[in-house]
């Protein structure tokens, strides 16, 4: 097999089905795989990640995501057999670790200020006093779950007595508090699409309410790709050592902030605005691996 896609779902979202027949229009084998269906063995000295058929063997895995709400311990189980599967030789699309940060949001807020990108003040503890004066500090902030997606969980505050009582709801819980300053913008955001070290294209986000995700009802509209929003996504997906992503960008008073990297981003919006279907391009890519 030359290409193995795998995601949580028994049956693959839209982007999946892209990537899926775009592989296949180019003579590849391809075959999608819940992660849920992948097994690791060690036996007698030799580790083999299959699934009931058999042995999983490909040169190319894409892999889709490691689940949304999931426990720590399967989370942990699938990244372990992800990444065997990738030091068995198979390129993994996108990388593993690269994946794993980007699930994290303290981990790619990190990497992105390290790295030179502007991103919003950040603060991400476990202590409620601390947490509260960052709060008080910053003025108007977002709590977001450190893991997460798609807008769900994010509540904005501007009264600091309110954000402490969520975040002490939140701390007895056992959930660490990330703390946000919240980029004052027009009422959209800019999703950017990255595919091997290019932008293939560029939208609003255009949204009523402070939320711009399309899955919280946003609507997408094409959007003028500049050199300098170019530039900017790139060299966040390079950062995280991605293959491909979703950058999502806001128009601040003090220029632009780089709020997530995607690694598995959904382009359904995406495709609508601006009628480009990312998996073409990374359908390219994935050939050109397979061919090395």
């Amino acid at each position: 097999m030359d290409v193995v896609i795998v995601a949580e779902s028994p049956t693959p979202d839209e982007p999946t089905r892209d990537i899926y027949f775009e592989v296949k229009k180019r003579g590849l084998g391809v075959r999608y795989v819940p992660l849920q269906r992948l097994s690791v063995k060690i036996y007698n000295g030799a580790t083999v990640v299959e699934t009931r058929r058999g042995p999983l063997s490909a040169s190319v895995v894409v892999i889709r995501g490691l689940g949304y709400v999931i426990d720590s311990n399967v989370l942990m189980r699938r990244v372990s057999t992800l990444r065997i599967l990738e030091r068995s030789g198979a390129v993994a699309i996108n990388p593993v670790d690269a994946l794993v940060n980007c699930r994290n949001k303290l981990e790619t807020i990190y990497i992105l200020s390290k790295h030179g990108i502007p991103v919003p003040p950040t603060v991400v503890t476990e202590d409620l006093y601390y947490g509260y004066v960052a709060a008080k500090e910053m003025g108007k902030v977002v709590l977001k779950p450190i893991q997460g997606s798609r807008g769900f969980g994010a509540m904005l505050f501007e009264d600091p007595e309110q954000a402490f009582q969520v975040m002490r709801t939140l701390l007895i819980a056992r959930n660490p508090l990330y703390i946000q300053k919240y980029v004052e913008k027009p009422n959209r955001d800019i999703r950017i699409i990255v595919i091997d070290g290019r932008a293939i294209g560029c939208m609003y986000r255009v949204s009523s309410g402070w939320k711009t995700n399309i899955a919280q009802g946003a609507v997408g509209v094409a959007c003028p790709l500049t050199p300098e929003l170019e530039e900017l996504a790139v060299k966040a997906t390079d950062a995280m050592g991605l293959v491909y992503s979703g950058v999502d960008i806001g128009e601040g008073k003090e220029g632009y902030a780089v709020f997530e990297v995607n690694a598995s981003p959904d382009w359904r919006g995406f495709k609508q605005a601006t009628g480009i279907n990312p998996a073409v391009h990374l359908a390219e890519y994935i050939q050109r691996v397979v061919k090395k």
